[in-house]
C-alpha cells in the first residue's frame, strides 16, 4: 500500500470511485458532494492551496482510500471527507489519518467528521481517536407521489439577499453546520434557495434548501423561527413552500430533512408532511491541541 497526495492528473479516476464510495450507506460520509462532476470540483479545491488537504491510498493501480480536509479558515475548523478504505479498513484509515492529522493540528482548532450509523469503519476511527458525539440525527424523506399540494401562495414568503444577513444571523443557530455567511453564499449556487417569512416588514423565520440531484433530490438544509414567534405556523408555511416548489417547479422526486433525535417535537411536524426516517447521521468533533512551534531564538 502507498499513500500520496492527492494528484490533480488522479482527480477523475478519485472523484469516480468517491461518488461509487458515497452511494453505500455503509460507506457514506456527510458533506462529500452527491454527483461525481460535484466532487471532482470539490476535491480539485483540495489541490489548490500549499497545504496538503487531500490523501489516496493505493495498492499498485487500484484505489483503497481516501481521505480529505475541507477547511474553513477563518473559522479555524474542517471537514473531513472520509476517512474512506475498501480493504484492510483500520490499517488504512490509520494511516490515512497519520498523514492527515498533521495538517489538521497545525491549521484547526477543531475538526468534524459525520457518517450513517452503517458506517462502521468511520465510526470505530472517531471511537479510537476520541472525537466527541456532538450530535445525532435521523435523516427523513418525503415524496412527491404522496404529497398533497396546496393552491394557496403565500405572500409573506420571499427570496433572502445578503441585505438580510443581520436579521438571518439572529434567527439562524450559531452551532449548525453551516455558517449564516456561508449559507448565504451557498444559496448563490443554482438550484439552492434561501426563503424568509416576513410579518410586518420584520423577518420572523426562513428556510434553506439545497438541489442535491437535478430532477431527482433536494435537501432541507434549515428551516427556523424566531423564539417569539415558534408554534404560530410559520414553519409549517416555510416547509410547505419549500415542498411545493421542489415538486412542482423544480420536479424532483424526493426531499430529505434531518432532525436531532431529541427534537421530538420538529420530528412529530416533518411526519405531518409525510416524512419518514430512513438513516441516521453521527456527527463527532475533535478539539486538535497543536504542539507549541519551536523557538527560532538563538541564546
Amino acid at each position: 500500500m502507498h499513500i500520496r497526495e492527492l494528484e490533480v492528473k488522479e482527480l477523475h479516476t478519485v472523484a469516480e470511485w468517491l461518488f461509487k464510495m458515497n452511494e453505500q450507506d455503509h460507506h457514506y460520509v456527510a458533506w462529500m458532494a452527491s454527483e461525481q462532476n460535484e466532487i471532482f470540483e470539490q476535491i480539485w479545491t483540495l489541490t489548490q492551496f500549499k497545504e496538503p488537504l487531500a490523501y489516496v491510498a493505493w495498492e499498485g493501480e487500484e484505489i483503497i482510500g481516501f481521505l480529505g480536509i475541507l477547511p474553513f479558515f477563518e473559522q479555524k475548523l474542517c471537514r473531513l471527507l472520509g476517512p474512506f478504505a475498501i480493504k484492510d479498513q483500520e490499517e488504512v484509515i490509520e494511516r490515512l489519518w497519520d498523514k492527515a492529522s498533521l495538517t489538521a493540528q497545525l491549521h484547526f482548532d477543531v475538526v468534524k467528521v459525520a457518517c450513517f450509523a452503517a458506517n462502521q469503519a468511520l465510526v470505530s476511527f472517531a471511537e479510537r481517536h476520541q472525537f466527541q458525539m456532538y450530535n445525532m440525527e435521523r435523516t427523513l424523506a418525503a415524496f412527491k407521489s404522496s404529497y398533497e399540494t396546496s393552491e394557496t401562495k403565500n405572500t409573506s414568503i420571499v427570496g433572502l439577499s445578503q441585505e438580510d444577513y443581520a436579521t438571518l444571523d439572529d434567527i439562524h443557530p450559531s452551532a449548525a453546520y453551516y455558517t449564516t455567511k456561508e449559507m448565504l453564499h451557498l444559496s448563490g449556487d443554482k438550484g439552492n434557495y434561501l426563503w424568509g417569512y416576513q410579518q410586518n416588514g420584520e423577518l420572523i423565520g426562513y428556510i434553506y434548501f439545497e438541489t442535491i440531484i437535478s430532477g431527482h433530490e433536494g435537501e432541507i438544509c434549515f428551516v427556523n423561527v424566531a423564539a417569539n414567534h415558534r408554534s404560530s405556523g410559520v414553519g409549517s408555511e416555510l416547509i410547505h413552500h419549500a415542498l411545493q416548489y421542489a415538486f412542482f417547479a423544480l420536479e424532483l422526486d424526493v426531499v430529505t430533512i434531518s432532525v436531532r433525535t431529541e427534537n421530538q417535537q420538529a420530528e412529530a411536524l416533518y411526519q405531518q408532511f409525510g416524512f419518514k426516517e430512513i438513516h441516521t447521521i453521527y456527527a463527532y468533533q475533535k478539539e486538535m491541541k497543536p504542539e507549541p512551534p519551536l523557538s527560532t531564538t538563538i541564546h
